[in-house]
């Protein structure tokens, strides 16, 4: 869930900056965006193979010194995937309707390459987006590092490795917010996206709010979420926010959003998920009931053209 229009001329990026010698943790091990490795290592249009596939296991290793990882796996949102079918449960806008930036040259290359475990082993998700597979590592895989540029990542607990400084950021599950780096992580984040939107996916959050007729952006969010010290109060001032602009919608939006938002954590991975750890009324338990039946009709039709 990246935006990834400058990342694709970055072909010196994997260099830019030297990480600090981190002692090896026995058994850890770093779980590497190959979203992102695909577009930031494919290089420019003048980028041959060979130099984009050199600058890929340069970053690969960089990442895994810094997180001072014994092992690596690759995470790959694979072709076709369903992407956890967001794009069934985008009702306000299409789901990543407004993606921009060509693909460089050795995008297809470089992510068939890795997908054949040629650049390390890897794990092709089919059946959700890879940030959902991050999700699951970080509840299952406690000690192990996350690496990704992709900032929706930042709602997870655990080890984080900023993709350009090789920072480590710890988040520890009973951290509601923490800032590192001009960085926001925990569950905050998710509550500030809520709010703000991902323009990059097209995710519109709060579009406008009434102290904020020119739209919610991170100052708006921020301000809204001033007095937001766990879930509870986040939900709160959320429902508060989205009843002053949608009104009787308020819910269905509510819903819809943060099932786009949320990165699942656990192993079926349900649209839903989210409800399952965050604070829930009787309100919103109906419009989730809504949008599943609305999910699943449109997947029945789907597939009966199909046939």
């Amino acid at each position: 869930m990246t935006d990834f229009t400058d990342i694709a001329n970055e072909v010196g990026a994997a260099n830019a900056i030297e990480p600090q010698g981190v002692p090896v943790v026995k058994g850890r091990r770093v779980h590497i965006d190959a979203d992102i490795l695909a577009y930031q290592c494919g290089g420019n249009d003048e980028t041959d193979v060979a130099t984009s596939r050199r600058i890929l296991k340069s970053k690969i290793d960089l990442l895994k010194d810094a997180a001072g990882a014994e092992s690596i796996l690759l995470h790959m949102t694979a072709s076709g995937s369903t992407k956890g079918d967001r794009a069934v449960i985008a009702y306000t806008k299409p789901y990543q309707g407004k993606r921009k930036g060509h693909r460089p040259k050795n995008w297809q290359y470089l992510r068939d390459y890795m997908a054949d475990g040629l650049a390390g082993p890897i794990k092709q998700w089919y059946d959700r987006e890879a940030d959902d597979g991050f999700g699951f590592i970080s509840a299952q895989c406690h000690g192990d590092v996350i690496a990704t540029r992709d900032k929706d990542m930042q709602m997870l607990p655990g080890l984080h490795l900023n993709w350009d400084t090789y920072e480590l950021v710890e988040v520890k599950p009973d951290v509601f917010g923490v800032e590192h780096g001009g960085k926001l992580y925990g569950h905050k984040w998710f509550w500030t996206q809520m709010l703000w939107g991902d323009s990059v996916d097209n995710i519109p959050g709060l579009p406008k709010h009434p102290d904020f007729p020119r739209g919610v952006g991170e100052v708006a969010a921020g301000k809204l979420l001033a007095f937001a010290h766990d879930d509870a109060s986040a939900a709160q001032a959320v429902a508060q926010a989205y009843k002053a602009h949608w009104g009787d919608e308020w819910a269905d939006r509510y819903a819809e959003q943060a099932s786009l938002l949320w990165i699942r954590r656990t192993q079926q991975a349900p649209i839903n998920e989210w409800a399952q750890f965050l604070p829930i009324g009787p309100q919103l338990t109906a419009a989730v009931e809504r949008m599943l039946t609305r999910v699943n009709l449109l997947k029945e039709e789907a597939a009966c053209l199909s046939d």
